[in-house]
């Protein structure tokens, strides 16, 4: 939300436009506005369009807004056929032309691209205020793993890398916080602040961070869901930016990694999987090693075994053969933190507050008046705008 506004910008009734900035992972900045203006020296071309306006909460419901870029089939086209806009960092700005002023009004990630019949559209959803990183190391829920000022922090699926720590091993030791081996023989809290998976059986597919181990017991920090017994499997996994989902095979298991026996330069897949039709359409395959290594793309389907790219997706070059494993990472994230930030991805809705708040769903007024849901109506000009 906007901070250190003037007494001028407070009491603003005038006229103004509505502005982005849009940095790819290049470092390449795009500007657009919904007329031809230079701010700042900047040159921002006139085919920005906002549907929806930005939306503030106090819970945990992401702060978001939805813009479209017009113009496609000339320079807008040609911009986004050379650079990825989706999950690229944007600020959407008003600009008060009668104090030439500009004001950040949020900051976030573009997601969900779509093409509409006058453009492309994008939903932007906030991103950690840039002024309140400075925040206590804590726990912020009760099933929550996420660690500020504690790396890793954050979701980055092109960073993403996963390190395992402990192969599969059944159960022999359980409660509802605890799980272990009876034949491990570990060094006392070597694993601790690492991630358990519970692979099959009782419980799969369920994450915990580890309080501590013994020789042959894991404590965790939160207590399972549904307690595992003598079916549940496990292995311990270290994540960097990020968990990638759990693909499920035809043997009721629970994996990170697949190696490819189905590959393409626009599918990928694994016979021994079991997946669920469409369970991963709209989030990503990376390539982790071997041939086509660290190319990662949009899925547009998937059946039991097989994996495609979607459609605007280039196809990978090199393509992927049986020397390639993969993972797939979450798309976007859900608007909560169960069962935890670094399965769930980046939250787009926890932004920085130090405490959680109740709740409560209390929906603001952004401080000039909002921007509700224009329809078609055109909002360039909106006001006064109030203080």
């Amino acid at each position: 939300m906007p901070r250190n506004l003037s007494t001028a910008a407070k009491s603003y009734a005038g006229p103004m436009l509505w502005l982005v900035e849009v940095t790819t992972p290049s470092g390449a900045k795009h500007y657009f506005a919904e007329d031809a203006v230079t701010v700042a020296g900047n040159p921002y071309l006139p085919y920005l369009r906002l549907t929806t306006g930005p939306r503030f909460t106090r819970n945990l419901q992401a702060d978001f807004g939805t813009l479209e870029l017009i113009n496609t089939d000339l320079v807008v086209g040609s911009i986004l056929q050379s650079e990825e806009f989706e999950g690229t960092l944007c600020e959407l700005k008003q600009l008060l032309l009668g104090l030439d002023d500009t004001v950040l009004i949020l900051r976030g990630r573009l997601t969900e691209q779509e093409e509409t019949d006058r453009g492309v559209s994008f939903r932007l959803v906030s991103d950690f205020d840039p002024a309140q990183l400075e925040l206590h190391a804590r726990f912020y829920a009760q099933l929550c793993t996420w660690r500020f000022r504690r790396a890793p922090c954050g979701y980055l699926p092109d960073q993403a890398t996963l390190t395992q720590h402990l192969d599969e091993r059944a159960a022999d030791i359980f409660s509802d916080s605890t799980i272990g081996d009876s034949t491990l023989a570990m060094t006392v809290d070597e694993h601790q602040d690492r991630i358990l998976v519970l692979t099959a059986g009782t419980g799969r597919g369920q994450k915990r961070r580890i309080r501590s181990n013994t020789l042959t017991t894991f404590s965790l920090y939160h207590k399972w869901n549904t307690t595992p017994d003598a079916t549940s499997k496990f292995d311990v996994w270290e994540f960097q930016n990020g968990a990638p989902k759990l693909l499920t095979t035809a043997a009721a298991q629970g994996e990170f990694l697949q190696t490819a026996d189905i590959a393409t330069a626009r599918t990928l897949g694994n016979s021994a999987l079991a997946m669920t039709p469409d369970e991963h359409r709209g989030d990503l395959v990376r390539i982790t090693a071997g041939a086509g290594a660290a190319q990662q793309r949009k899925i547009k389907t998937n059946d039991a075994t097989t994996i495609t790219i979607a459609d605007p997706e280039p196809d990978f070059s090199p393509p992927p053969d049986a020397t390639s494993t993969f993972i797939v990472l979450y798309g976007r994230c859900p608007k909560d933190f169960a069962p935890s930030c670094e399965d769930r991805a980046r939250t787009e809705a926890f932004n920085g507050f130090p405490t959680l708040v109740p709740i409560v769903r209390r929906i603001f007024e952004f401080p000039f008046g909002g921007l509700p849901d224009f329809g078609d109506l055109d909002p360039r000009g909106r006001g006064p705008l109030s203080p």
